[in-house]
């Protein structure tokens, strides 16, 4: 027996419930795939199932040794197709997840680039909820590194840093009070997405920062976002790495650019493993010689 074989085993009957159909699909017989099972628990010194006449269910150790199961194999099979793949061009599947602004703003572009350069490549690109942390079902993760976020289980590599400005509309800045420093902005409402909301807050360089508390309008949507603050509904803190057209039309201006926020970083997690997929590391390396 080895691990492979009995982590494939595994997962089949994850899927299909009993032994009978996973060893159908295994094409060997339910006592063989029994043993398998038994083996892993073995190993693990765990009991990944519960067992009754008609049915099998993880148990808690099983539920969280799924997701490494399911990592573990497909690290594998990357690394197969790479393989085969080390004399031609990257062909296959690559999922990536990272927040709405980032995909469409700042991703989108180089995404276009890259499948032009690699043609046999297809990208799936998943939308990761604002403040949330990377997970393992995706190849590669696009966000910001948190303080709190230091999971064994990801490799990261940094992309770019970045700080966070005030924007508002022409429009509204002419018929609103005139905004000369932080304190003026108690007058004025902000808009912010729900990461923001919950955070309560932008932090400065010298360790002040401002209460974002007054506000009328939270979202996740980015056209939502950019329509509220064109359209004279409050301001926007935000990046100007994802405001680049905006600013150049001039739907958008800077307000106190003399404000220096605490610096942010934009990085891309992946699953820990000695071996990266192919796909995964010519991202990577070219998102980062382009950003």
């Amino acid at each position: 027996m080895d691990w492979l074989t009995a982590t494939k085993s595994f997962q089949l009957l994850v899927e299909h419930g009993s032994f009978t159909a996973a060893a159908d699909v295994a094409e060997v017989s339910p006592s063989a795939m029994s043993k398998r099972i038994e083996w892993l628990e073995k190993q693990l010194g765990a009991t990944l199932f519960i067992r009754t006449t008609r049915q099998v269910n993880l148990t808690e150790v099983g539920s969280e040794f799924l997701p490494k199961a399911k990592s573990f194999l497909k690290q594998f099979d990357s690394m197969v197709s790479d393989t085969r793949q080390s004399s031609s061009q990257p062909s296959g599947l690559l999922k990536i997840a990272a927040t709405l602004i980032a995909g469409s703003s700042l991703l989108m572009p180089h995404i276009k680039q890259f499948l032009a350069l690699y043609p046999e490549v297809k990208i799936q690109l998943d939308v990761l909820p604002f403040g949330d942390v990377p997970d393992l079902e995706h190849d590669l993760v696009i966000c910001r590194k948190y303080e709190n976020f230091n999971s064994t289980a990801h490799k990261g590599a940094h992309l770019i840093s970045y700080d966070i400005g005030l924007y508002g509309s022409p429009e509204y800045l002419s018929s609103h009070p005139t905004i000369s420093c932080i304190s003026d902005l108690a007058q004025h409402k902000m808009i912010m997405t729900n990461h923001f909301r919950k955070i309560g807050k932008i932090e400065f360089t010298n360790g002040k920062y401002y209460p974002l508390s007054n506000y009328n309008f939270v979202t996740d949507n980015v056209e939502a976002l950019l329509y509220a603050t064109i359209n004279g509904m409050g301001l926007l803190f935000a990046s100007p790495l994802y405001l680049k057209s905006e600013l150049e039309q001039g739907l958008l201006v800077p307000i106190l650019p003399h404000l220096e926020t605490a610096e942010m970083q934009l990085w891309g997690f992946y699953p820990s493993s000695e071996f990266i997929p192919l796909k995964t590391r010519l991202f990577l390396d070219f998102l980062k010689q382009r950003l």
